[in-house]
């Protein structure tokens, strides 16, 4: 019974690999798993530092993006801004538009001038209604 006990203490601690010859037993404590698996081998660096591998080349992605960003908000900025003026330009002209046209008609109205306010008074609301104060 000691002996079985002496060779479970062993395998737990260290597998040994035979090839043979008893100049070439290597030891793989390191590569046992946690589970006792022999053949599974316990990776010798972790996966995140695999992932940090190019970090130069990470950050200057990084960079480039952030140029790319600016440099699009950049053109957006200036786009928004191109199509407001261009919109407050035409307002304007609109507004222009308006104003010479009501003044057009005016100068084209017939105007009668009332001089006397009793003549107003007598109007019917029919009458008053195109009554103009200038």
């Amino acid at each position: 019974g000691s002996s079985h006990e002496e060779k479970a203490k062993d395998t737990d601690r260290m597998a040994v690999e035979n090839t043979g010859d008893d100049k070439n037993l290597v030891k793989l404590t390191a590569s046992i798993s946690a589970t006792k698996r022999i053949w599974k081998q316990r990776p010798i660096k972790r996966t995140s530092a695999d992932k940090r591998k190019n970090r130069a080349s990470e950050w200057e992605k990084r960079k480039r993006k952030r140029e790319l960003t600016r440099e699009t908000k950049r053109k957006q900025a200036l786009y928004i801004s191109k199509i407001k003026a261009e919109r407050a330009e035409e307002r304007r002209k609109r507004e222009q538009r308006r104003k010479y046209k009501e003044e057009q008609q005016r100068k084209n109205e017939i105007v009668q001038v009332i001089k006397d306010p009793m003549k107003i008074k007598k109007m019917k609301k029919k009458h008053l209604r195109f009554i103009q104060k200038r």
